[in-house]
């Protein structure tokens, strides 16, 4: 749905890290992760999560591995591996102590069969996170500063989420994980659902600006126009906005430790 390549992307990643990185960290850390884990974070985008994980792992021996189709937001260095390519198609080292796939799977139609493939890549009683947004929820305007600026936005929605599921993209899918991942083999699974709000100029608005920048031609294509798109781009800067995210979910599942 969105290219690393283009010259928008490291901003894009860079929200998405500030807004998404705090609640990953939380479960990580009530999941146990320390000294000593080989992790492995799919979708690894600017890196900053990969770094996070290897400044939690690295002092007993630790690894982590980010996989990214284009990784060159992220940096190598000796307890870290980058792996470019498509996870549809790779094959993970198993024995993971934890992996973590972040807003991955609900871009990816074949879902299903990466999510079994990637439980496959577990040690056993080794965790995986599932975090995707749902973006079927969209009562997000918490205030506006004029009618006209919801109707952008909400327009601006209509137009980006209609692309991404011209792309393959399951806007609902994050409901489903945790029947997903009981079916896949796994126990002990658990989702969390939060969302926070945020002002015009920080967070959330901020990423969707980003997002009207990366993806102007398909909106334009939309219906959008030119001068719409710089209105909305002027709205989401605007402190009198708040917008809450997405509904986060967050869903945590354990391979079992005897066949």
């Amino acid at each position: 749905m969105f290219d690393n390549t283009t010259d928008e992307a490291a901003h894009q990643l860079r929200h998405l890290g500030d807004i998404l990185d705090p609640g990953t960290r939380r479960t990580l850390f009530e999941l146990g992760i320390g000294p000593g884990w080989t992790v492995t974070d799919i979708g690894a985008g600017a890196g900053t999560l990969t770094t996070w994980l290897a400044d939690q792992v690295a002092p007993g021996g630790g690894h982590v591995t980010a996989v990214d189709l284009d990784p060159r937001h992220i940096t190598a260095s000796s307890t870290v591996t980058v792996r470019a390519g498509d996870i549809r198609d790779m094959e993970l080292e198993g024995s993971q102590q934890a992996i973590v796939a972040r807003l991955v799977l609900m871009h990816l139609p074949e879902r299903e069969q990466v999510l079994t493939q990637v439980v496959q890549a577990l040690a056993p009683g080794g965790v995986l996170v599932v975090a995707d947004w749902d973006c079927t929820w969209r009562d997000m305007i918490r205030a506006s500063p004029s009618p006209r600026a919801t109707a952008l936005i909400e327009r601006f929605q209509d137009a980006l989420l209609s692309f991404g599921e011209s792309r393959g993209a399951d806007m609902g899918w994050a409901k489903r994980a945790p029947e997903a991942m009981l079916r896949a083999g796994l126990v002990d699974v658990d989702s969390r659902i939060e969302s926070r709000s945020w002002r015009g100029g920080t967070g959330i608005c901020l990423l969707h600006r980003s997002n009207s920048i990366q993806r102007e031609a398909q909106l334009l294509d939309a219906g959008m126009t030119r001068e719409e798109l710089t209105e909305l781009r002027q709205v989401l800067m605007d402190p009198e906005l708040m917008l809450s995210g997405y509904l986060m979910h967050t869903t945590v599942g354990r391979r079992p430790t005897t066949a």
